[in-house]
């Protein structure tokens, strides 16, 4: 079970703030990330309680903004690249096993279409349960439920790959086999240990 964000593909917020203030000098990048964050944006997209674009209609009639939501949206997107390490595992030894490959993400509707239009490994994770669609996140342990309960998983048979601690501890207070992704290196050898695949 992969995390999608910096694990599957690599993602920097810093390209949208500073993409936005480019095009649009009223909303320094400072602010925009402040503003994300006071709003809990990522949370509140990422549970489907919002979408961008009516994110953005706020934004703009806060700051008078000119941008418009097209060149804004593209920004948001356009914040990802490949993990090549992890394209080149997944296509050259996973796709030869019998492993079942899943995907649990905090994610909202824009940026998944971004990826799958973007990074086609990722579409050979066709098992998923996406954040904004079951309407809660990681590291509740409703999101963890849902997936368990979807894809009729026994935890203490899987592994559970993510980048963020909190998420691993929750995983692991469930009963799943853990790697902590930190670095490619460390997780081939943690993924051989578990699996013995190499």
């Amino acid at each position: 079970m992969f995390d999608l964000g910096n694990t599957l593909v690599f993602f920097d917020y810093s390209y949208f703030f500073e993409g936005v203030y480019k095009l649009d000098k009223k909303l320094k990048p400072v602010m925009l990330k402040k503003y994300f964050r006071e709003n809990r944006l990522d949370v509140h997209l990422g549970t489907g309680r919002t979408n961008i674009r009516e994110s953005f209609r706020k934004l703009k009639r806060k700051h008078d903004l000119s941008i418009g939501f097209e060149d804004f949206h593209n920004l948001y997107c356009d914040i990802f690249w490949e993990n090549a390490d992890m394209k080149e595992f997944i296509e050259e030894k996973l796709l030869n096993t019998r492993l079942r490959l899943f995907m649990l993400s905090n994610t909202d509707s824009s940026h998944i279409n971004y990826i799958n239009n973007n990074f086609p490994y990722v579409r050979h994770i066709k098992r998923r349960v996406l954040s904004f669609k079951v309407n809660t996140i990681k590291p509740e342990k409703r999101i963890y439920r849902k997936l368990i309960e979807k894809m009729n998983i026994v935890p203490e048979e899987s592994v559970f790959i993510d980048d963020l601690k909190p998420n691993i501890l929750t995983a692991g207070s469930m009963g799943f086999n853990t790697i902590h992704y930190t670095s490619h290196g460390r997780f081939l050898r943690e993924f051989r240990k578990l699996t013995g695949i190499r």
